[in-house]
């Protein structure tokens, strides 16, 4: 199968992927040509085992691949003092649980864009819809996502130029880029510090780099409007 059939059954994007390869977690492909590899059975069972476990264990990449490889000796008692990180995190970083649902009929307010934003935004996985008593609803942290999409329109960017069918675009980059730091977080952390003290140090991570992230975006995005600009200047013109 191809990469794209590899990520439809197994629910995990092509980057992190190619990350498990690198560090030993999957096989390498069968390489028929050059720019073409195919994947198999193996690659998706072991992807959905990669992901449950760190899921339902919270375990480091190291013993995952000890695990993967048989060595059942690897795993933790089921009191893995991580267990209680993932709530301990949205906690602190103000997303929690014990927050009211927000249903999607006030988010969009009657906007029919606004509500295809929405559901294309559900289909692309940016956010997570469910049934609540009052409708279907998403949490806080998915309203936000929500609104800020309405924010991008209100500021002028039509859906002809800017789908949210293409919010598939960030999302695979940053369940990648996010698979990959708490991949590293827990080989660094697990089983050598508390879990108050990893909660700390999660936070700090997330929030520290949610800032670099950002400042490499402005700078990048300067580099590439100066590099437009200079395409359409007529030959022979100053830059001013």
């Amino acid at each position: 199968m191809k990469m794209a059939e590899l990520e439809r059954r197994s629910g995990i994007g092509r980057e992190t992927i190619r990350f498990y390869i690198r560090e030993g977690l999957l096989p390498e492909p069968e390489r028929r040509a050059r720019n073409v590899a195919a994947y198999d059975e193996v690659h998706t069972a072991r992807l959905k085992a990669i992901k449950r476990l760190q899921e339902e264990r919270f375990l480091p990449l190291e013993v995952i691949r000890r695990v993967l490889d048989g060595d059942t000796t690897a795993l933790p008692p089921s009191s893995d003092p991580f267990a209680q990180l993932g709530p301990l995190l949205a906690q602190r970083l103000g997303v929690g649980d014990g927050e009211p649902p927000v249903l999607l009929a006030t988010l969009t307010d009657g906007d029919e864009q606004a509500a295809r934003d929405a559901a294309a935004l559900e289909v692309a996985g940016a956010i997570a819809v469910f049934e609540s008593k009052g409708g279907r609803a998403v949490t806080r942290l998915d309203a936000r996502i929500v609104q800020l999409w309405r924010d991008l329109r209100r500021a002028g960017y039509a859906p002809e130029n800017f789908p949210a069918e293409n919010s598939i675009n960030y999302v695979e980059l940053v369940r990648g880029l996010a698979s990959t730091e708490v991949a590293r977080f827990f080989d660094g952390f697990a089983g050598r510090i508390g879990e108050a003290d990893a909660t700390e140090k999660a936070q700090a991570g997330v929030e520290i780099v949610n800032a670099i992230i950002s400042a490499l975006r402005i700078r990048f995005i300067l580099d590439e409007v100066a590099k437009r600009s200079a395409e359409l200047r007529p030959r022979g013109q100053a830059e001013s």
